[in-house]
């Protein structure tokens, strides 16, 4: 596999080979992707941060050191969704791609503990990922932001809402009553059930069967998952105490 086929959907020659040479290698400090890629050092650095702003990539920290990962390939579909309809029969190469890719890869079977995704291309990615586990009749619950949002995000939230209601999945959601303006953006919506409380809410925080999101929104969106079953339950504990003090 070249990097061809990469080039066509879009990404640069030096993308391409940062994000293969990831898929193969799975975790890795930069000094594995150099050596991996042949992309000198003064720019892996830019084209990582490219990647992760285009969903492909992201990164951990441990130890104080960076490592990254390339997001699983089906999130080549999701970028390419978003190109013109002259890049359709590009999409029908990808699908064909990805069982190649699959199985050169072990480690996407494997999920790490926490994942840091960045910018509005994350932002996507890091939803995707987030419901990525549930199914028909299973629920998530979110504790809602108390800034204003930009209308960038509530169509995102919009959109987000729509798969949900095609998946059958359930949301409840806690605002603070004086963001209660928000009930409007979901009103539409039979399987999101929203109430408010007179407290402050410090983040915005989505919590599924085993998973936390944590959400920071702006100019430069920051968003950190956490596959954590035992943190889950923790929060959705915390929550079901914070339901029962809400109201409509």
């Amino acid at each position: 596999m070249d990097t061809k086929i990469l080039e066509k959907i879009g990404l640069t020659n030096g993308e391409s080979k940062v994000y293969l040479a990831l898929l193969e290698i799975g975790l890795s400090s930069t000094g594995q992707i150099i050596e991996k890629s042949q992309i000198t050092s003064s720019k892996v650095y830019i084209i990582l941060q490219k990647l992760e702003k285009k969903g492909l990539v992201s990164h951990i920290i441990k130890n104080n050191v960076k490592y990254f990962q390339s997001a699983d390939p089906d999130r080549i579909i999701d970028y390419l969704s978003e190109k013109s309809d002259e890049l359709n029969d590009d999409i029908k190469s990808v699908k064909e791609m990805i069982p190649h890719l699959k199985k050169r890869v072990d480690y996407l079977s494997n999920t790490q503990e926490t994942t840091m995704y960045q910018g509005s291309k994350g932002f996507q990615t890091a939803r995707d990922e987030f419901i990525a586990d549930l199914s028909k009749d299973d629920e998530y619950c979110v504790f809602g932001s108390e800034g204003q949002l930009s209308e960038v995000y509530k169509n995102n939230i919009r959109k987000f809402n729509i798969d949900n209601e095609n998946l059958g999945i359930r949301t409840r959601l806690i605002y603070n009553i004086k963001n209660k303006s928000i009930k409007s953006l979901y009103f539409k919506f039979k399987l999101a059930y929203v109430r408010f409380v007179s407290f402050h809410i410090p983040s915005s925080i989505a919590i599924s069967k085993n998973k936390v999101l944590l959400m920071a929104y702006g100019d430069e969106p920051v968003q950190v998952l956490i596959k954590s079953k035992t943190l889950a339950n923790s929060f959705i504990a915390f929550f079901e105490d914070v339901w029962k003090q809400s109201k409509p």
